[in-house]
């Protein structure tokens, strides 16, 4: 399998109080297409900070990574933005749906940006909600929706671009057992039908033990278990 997402010597230094807090040292590692990963660590170990440099959003000290063979960093910010839109997909433990907007037009947003003709945009957002089991409410908005009902619609949208990875913070973390089992085995079944890579930050022993594998930050450092 080829890789997606290619992380290499990922450095993250803060300055605090007069002293540098390392975050993050030398982190390297991969992702293969389809692959599903989850990052666990304890709180405040840089799980949400190596994820987010992962996804574009914040700048390593040094470092690079690589989506779908394209560097990250080592590019102008008009291209990372393009490539955050084409190659990835984002899910976060509290949804973040526009709450104006029905299910439809917050799936359909990530391409509307994209400059993506209308009619493709409303075929391919209604196809996505259908898939995650709410195509009977396309056009319910957000506080009409229990809270699993906003993660699906989150998922999809995260999906709608068709991404080669999709990232994930604590995708779980705000639901209840039942309604994380259900979503979970969403997950698992868009892995299979569109052979997305997942990265999955969480605290969740239950969802990491059905990832492909786990790798644990501790210490600035990152290892496999």
């Amino acid at each position: 399998m080829s890789d997606v997402l290619v992380c290499d010597n990922i450095c993250r230094t803060f300055s605090e109080a007069g002293r540098t807090l390392n975050v993050l040292n030398n982190i390297s590692f991969s992702i293969a297409k389809g692959e599903r990963v989850a990052i666990m660590g304890a709180s405040g170990s840089g799980k949400t900070t190596l994820l987010n440099t992962l996804g574009g959003l914040e700048s390593p000290t040094s470092g690079n990574v690589q989506i779908g063979g394209e560097s990250l960093y080592q590019t102008s910010e008009r291209k990372r933005t393009q490539l955050r839109n084409k190659q990835l997909g984002f899910v976060y433990q509290f949804h973040h749906l526009l709450p104006e907007f029905d299910a439809l037009e917050n799936v359909a947003m990530p391409l509307l940006l994209a400059n993506t003709p209308k009619k493709q945009v409303i075929e391919s957002a209604t196809e996505l909600l259908k898939t995650v089991g709410l195509g009977e409410r396309l056009h319910h908005k957000p506080a009409q929706l229990s809270g699993g009902e906003r993660q699906r619609v989150a998922i999809a949208r995260a999906l709608v671009t068709k991404p080669a990875c999709v990232l994930m913070d604590e995708p779980t973390g705000n639901l209840d057992s039942q309604t994380a089992l259900e979503v979970q085995a969403l997950m698992d079944q868009l892995n299979s039908q569109y052979q997305i890579s997942f990265v999955i930050v969480t605290h969740d022993e239950k969802l990491a033990q059905r990832m492909d594998r786990t790798l644990i930050l501790k210490d600035g450092d990152i290892s496999q278990r």
